[in-house]
């Protein structure tokens, strides 16, 4: 098989050639690798590669084959590591300059379930300082880009990961979720992105600063990759104690019988017009299934302010001790937002956690008539660099941080949520988040895979890594 044809290989397909003697890990690290070398340059997804660890880790998953020893499910898959998440011997930065140099002496519990079902790390994606962003850049690692047109921004936090799976950098990549840092890069690149139910995936040990908001997930580019990783990195671990109480599913529903929504808005914000028509086409797909979609209006209480209260007072916590003295050295949006949460007081975080438990009661009421709501996971399409957020959204004004109104959410409620992509031919990708109730995540995956199947997937798309506004696949 060509090198770049297995770059384009599912992770699960390729698991399968390994496992059977079609493939080597070699070749298939060795591939991507190449890969990585050819285009990387470009894009900025990698913080780091891990070349020569990655090699003898697959000549060691090789060995292990021709012994016959007991496989794990990703036998000598390629996989990537967001920057965020500890990585024993390899260079962790958080994107960041404080910590440049930084190397942990231990596995966050997801890489170390990661390698022990057999996967190969090839490196460190980028993301923005300590994820504060969701656009993908900082003053360390740089810009990164999107692979379907090299101008735009990939979103963020989570952007080196979604554009690594994208441009054909791995198969798989595990990546953070704190208001959105999944789904949105998953939506604005093109691949499927998943922010698994609170709890439900492990995060210890990494830096601090997302405990109360935080998920880990997985990337890649079909609904069935993403359920395989999440069979490998989820479960309850002592570690984390917030993992002894993730919810307990919700009585199974028979596909038939599900009671699924749709919204096209969120307190009045709309999407532009190529995001509305990918929900349409997604609903159109839903019915197709035999269901018939209601369409909802929602009108829950934004949650915009306090979501920054809780955020930024935890990163300030985190962070704090480094001001004044490292601000020079830091992105001046991340001192910006320490600064706020240096100055909410306490009152103010328990005021924030209490809001917290009333809207999640407003969201979880709304879910009693429901089992599956279906929304965009961002009203745009991919946005040029150099922004923070648009300022106009399908004609109206907006505050550049409301484009992730309808991704953040969900993590104040701790649902499950997947970003499934929609193409139109000819047109930059758009996200259509489906969302379950808290524990309902292979609900979530099951439903996204039916709906996968009936919008003509699962399908690899391979990007031009055009610089035009409009690459087509």
């Amino acid at each position: 098989m060509r090198s770049e044809d297995i770059c384009w290989l599912t992770a699960t397909a390729l698991a399968n050639a390994i496992r059977a003697g079609d493939v080597s890990s070699l070749d298939a690290v060795r591939a991507v690798l190449d890969r990585i070398d050819a285009v990387d340059a470009r894009l900025g997804a990698f913080a780091t590669v891990s070349r020569e660890a990655a090699l003898q880790a697959a000549e060691d998953a090789d060995c292990r084959r021709r012994r016959s020893e007991t496989l794990g499910p990703l036998h000598g898959v390629p996989v990537s590591i967001k920057d965020i998440l500890y990585t024993k011997g390899l260079r962790t930065t958080g994107g960041s300059r404080l910590y440049e140099s930084f190397v942990p002496d231990q596995d966050a519990i997801v890489v170390e379930r990661a390698k022990a079902a057999g996967a190969i790390i090839l490196g460190k994606t980028a993301t923005p300082e300590f994820c504060h962003k969701t656009v993908t850049d900082s003053p360390l690692l740089g810009t990164t880009r999107n692979p379907w047109d090299t101008s735009r921004t990939t979103a963020g936090s989570s952007g080196g990961s979604a554009a690594a799976v994208a441009a054909g950098l791995g198969p798989l990549s595990i990546g953070t979720d704190g208001g959105g840092s999944i789904r949105l890069p998953a939506a604005l690149c093109g691949v499927v992105g998943f922010k698994p139910s609170v709890g439900r995936v492990p995060q210890y040990p990494g830096f601090a600063g997302w405990d109360f908001l935080g998920h880990t997930g997985p990337f890649a580019r079909t609904v069935e990759d993403v359920s395989l990783a999440m069979r490998v990195i989820a479960g309850p671990d002592r570690r984390d104690p917030s993992s002894l109480f993730a919810p307990a599913p919700p009585a199974f529903v028979e596909f038939r019988r599900l009671r699924v929504a749709f919204a096209r808005s969120l307190n009045h914000l709309e999407p532009e017009p190529t995001v509305d028509a990918a929900l349409v086409a997604a609903v159109g797909g839903v019915r197709d299934l035999g269901l018939e979609p209601r369409s909802a209006r929602l009108s829950w209480t934004d949650p915009d302010l306090l979501f920054r209260v809780i955020v930024a007072s935890e990163l300030a916590a985190a962070l704090g001790h480094h001001l004044p003295h490292d601000a020079d050295r830091m992105d001046p949006s991340l001192v910006k937002m320490l600064e706020f949460g240096a100055s909410c007081r306490a009152t103010d975080l328990v005021r924030a956690f209490d809001w917290r438990r009333t809207f999640s009661r407003e969201v979880f009421a709304w879910f009693d008539d429901y089992d599956l709501l279906i929304v965009p996971t961002a009203p745009v399409t991919a946005f040029p660099l150099g922004i923070i957020g648009p300022t106009t959204i399908s004609g109206r004004k907006t505050s550049p941080y409301e484009w992730f109104a309808w991704t953040l959410p969900f993590n104040l409620t701790g649902q499950p949520a997947i970003s499934l992509p929609v193409w139109s031919r000819g047109e930059l990708p758009v996200g259509i988040q489906i969302v379950g109730r808290p524990g309902a995540d292979e609900l979530v995956l099951a439903f996204a895979a039916a709906l996968e199947r009936q919008l003509g997937g699962p399908t690899v798309r391979r990007p031009r890594l055009s610089d035009a506004t409009r690459a087509a696949g």
